[in-house]
């Protein structure tokens, strides 16, 4: 799946960019508070945080999102964007609209629009600077329960990744997970990043990964489906029964 690199300037997303067929960003607005609310409420997602932000109550949302409104501005190309997944349209439906369609009952533009996907919030994608090295950049990920295991991580990964190093022109971008959260740490590697130790993190130790512009460039070149053999292929190796010892030469007697 091709993800569409940013132009190589800061960015603005005060309407929605469409990053991959399936996934698009936009600013934080005051229509996003309720997602946000029930995202930071369900069990599932805050066992996976690095922080403890009580984003899971409407007065501190309401905070955070102001909060944003401002920094978008004072630091163009980075922030903490609201993503949002395409959902396909009922097949049912997209059914009776082609048949009506073909019998002219409905025009092309009808049609187009019942056959469009619906944009529904799966959480956010970070590029923001680092709390301890205000020079350097971490990127992040925090998607509702319903948004795991599709993938959605990567490719907003990607295309942050593409919007540090080409667009800002930096030279080394960061990653932190939960030292337990082995899928996000998955992620980060499946997306080139390379162990850089523990680190303190908001209060608490975290694991940290470190990208540097010269391997993502090369990287990045190489399809999906390699990059994750390349990243589970250690892990398989391990697994691997040791061989079989040859027996023992038979005495003659």
């Amino acid at each position: 799946m091709t993800v569409c690199p940013p132009s190589p300037v800061a960015l603005r997303l005060d309407t929605p960019r469409q990053i991959s067929a399936r996934l698009r960003l936009r600013e934080f607005s005051w229509h996003d508070a309720d997602d946000l609310v029930r995202m930071h409420q369900d069990p599932r997602v805050r066992a996976q945080l690095v922080d403890d932000a009580p984003l899971d109550n409407a007065q501190a949302v309401h905070r955070f999102i102001n909060s944003l409104h401002a920094f978008y501005r004072q630091h163009e190309g980075t922030g903490i964007w609201c993503a949002e997944r395409a959902v396909p349209p009922d097949a049912s439906t997209v059914l009776e609209a082609r048949q009506a369609h073909a019998q002219g009952d409905i025009g092309d533009a009808w049609l187009a629009l019942v056959e469009a996907p619906q944009w529904r919030f799966c959480g956010w994608f970070s590029l923001v600077h680092l709390d301890d090295a205000p020079h350097e950049l971490e990127i992040g990920a925090r998607l509702t329960a319903d948004a795991w295991g599709g993938a959605l991580a990567i490719e907003g990964g990607e295309w942050l990744l593409h919007q540090a190093f080409a667009g800002l022109g930096r030279y080394q971008v960061h990653g932190h997970c939960s030292t337990s959260n082995r899928s996000a740490a998955h992620c980060l590697r499946v997306l080139g990043f390379g162990a850089a130790g523990v680190a303190a993190y908001n209060g608490i130790q975290a694991a940290r990964f470190t990208i540097a512009q010269g391997h993502w460039a090369r990287w990045s070149t190489l399809p999906r489906r390699e990059r994750q053999r390349a990243v589970l292929r250690p892990f398989a190796e391990d697994r691997q029964p040791p061989a079989t010892a040859s027996p023992p030469a038979s005495h003659g007697g």
